[in-house]
């Protein structure tokens, strides 16, 4: 089905194929994710994953596309050739050294994007998409939980991801989805603060910020805990976030647009007077990137429809004093949404 779309685009734009090298999307197309890259071929009437011949092997073990390789530039250039590619489509994102390349080598004259059909295959996941998402989700619970016996005072931010990481990896995951970011005290105003070598204090915010990357698939949660007794502000501030994320994990919904959600998180903090200090999106789509479509922000007006899977992750931010993030992964369902990760979100 999923070439089939790509054969209906190139019907409909008079297209003479589409060149796909995208890696996340080679295994979306193909089943299979080389090392060394590839190239999916596809023109009205076939498909053809050409890859390196140091990569064949795999490719053909694991493609539901059939394989062909390629030993030199020269020979994978030839190939390209014989399919008369004059109009192309591509992915956004192919350099311009290959557009270039394409030009010179294999006789394409025009190139046309692909990515909104690309986008609108992708967005919304398919039953057996969601259980392997789930299944990441549920290494990242276990790695958090790790994190939360892990913290306390003395103990370096490095320290906790590398526990965290070790047991991702013991349950299955091929490697972290992102950076883990563990950033204590005034770090924690830091919305990307990766790990790093300061040591948490007694009295610190800190937030954990992690995902598992699991059979191509990605997580994303994030939690915000105190070392030691809260004072006033840490609890004002965690509990605007907590009721932001709550509400916005209750109001998610098909039918609803991505920057509606955004705004009913958003007002939530604006209420607590923190407007200013929640400073990025409300969300953003998760699948075989970690940032993907939809993005839950006030620039995305795309309508949420059951499937779809996405993050929903206020935060305030106070430089020189720390700050708060929460965030699940959920899937938008027949009527509301469903978390995925499932680690507890009250103030620990």
């Amino acid at each position: 089905m999923r070439i089939e779309k790509l054969k209906e685009f190139i019907t409909e734009k008079e297209l003479d194929g589409v060149l796909i090298t995208g890696r996340e999307n080679l295994f979306y197309f193909t089943g299979s994710s080389p090392v060394l890259g590839g190239y999916l071929v596809v023109t009205p009437d076939d498909a053809i994953f050409i890859v390196p011949e140091l990569e064949y092997e795999e490719a053909r073990e694991s493609s539901k596309v059939p394989v062909e390789k390629f030993k030199t530039g020269k020979e994978l250039y030839e190939r390209l050739s014989s399919f008369k590619l004059r109009r192309l489509g591509i992915e956004g994102r192919t350099s311009f050294s290959t557009v270039q390349t394409l030009r010179e080598k294999a006789g394409t004259e025009d190139f046309v994007s692909i990515d909104d059909v690309i986008r609108d295959l992708r967005i919304v996941k398919t039953r057996e998409e969601i259980e392997v998402i789930e299944a990441a989700c549920r290494i990242a619970d276990q790695a958090m939980m790790a994190a939360l016996e892990e913290i306390s005072e003395g103990r370096r931010e490095r320290e906790i991801a590398a526990k965290m990481e070790y047991v991702m990896k013991m349950n299955g995951a091929e490697k972290p989805a992102f950076d883990t970011i563990i950033a204590s005290g005034w770090r924690s105003a830091l919305p990307h603060g990766i790990a790093s070598d300061k040591r948490i204090e007694k009295g610190d915010l800190v937030v954990i910020d992690e995902g598992a990357l699991y059979r191509h698939y990605h997580s994303d949660t994030t939690r915000t805990i105190v070392v030691g007794t809260p004072n006033e502000k840490q609890r004002d501030i965690y509990y605007a976030v907590l009721e932001a994320q709550r509400k916005g994990v209750e109001a998610a919904r098909p039918g609803m647009t991505a920057k509606e959600l955004d705004t009913i998180v958003r007002d939530v903090i604006k209420e607590y007077g923190y407007g200013d200090n929640f400073i990025h999106s409300t969300g953003h789509g998760v699948g075989l990137e970690i940032h993907e479509w939809p993005r839950v922000s006030q620039f995305d007006e795309t309508v949420l429809k059951p499937g779809m899977v996405i993050t929903i992750e206020p935060g305030i931010y106070l430089p020189k004093f720390g700050g708060v993030r929460i965030e699940d992964t959920v899937v938008i369902t027949e009527n509301g949404a469903r978390r995925l990760t499932r680690t507890e979100r009250e103030l620990i």
